[in-house]
């Protein structure tokens, strides 16, 4: 079950969920995440830079988008 763990005062109220992880891949993602504070951490991590790469993607299909001059860059 993921918790709030270091993450609370970042984001205020927390909710707890479960996770089921298949047999298969739970080995691999306790390795990946044996040098992070916690699996936990681990698992937020890896969720907040797929929120940004989604919103990332949705930015990048609206049309149209015109941003020259404005000195950002996807």
């Amino acid at each position: 079950m993921l918790h709030g763990g270091s993450s609370d005062a970042k984001f205020g109220v927390m909710s707890a969920i479960t996770l089921r992880i298949p047999d298969a891949m739970d080995k691999q993602l306790r390795d990946a995440a044996a040098d992070a504070p916690s699996l936990n951490d681990y698992i937020l991590k890896a969720v907040r830079r797929q929120m940004t790469l989604d919103a990332g993607r949705k930015l990048a299909a609206v049309e149209p988008l015109d941003l020259e001059g404005e000195g950002d860059a996807l």
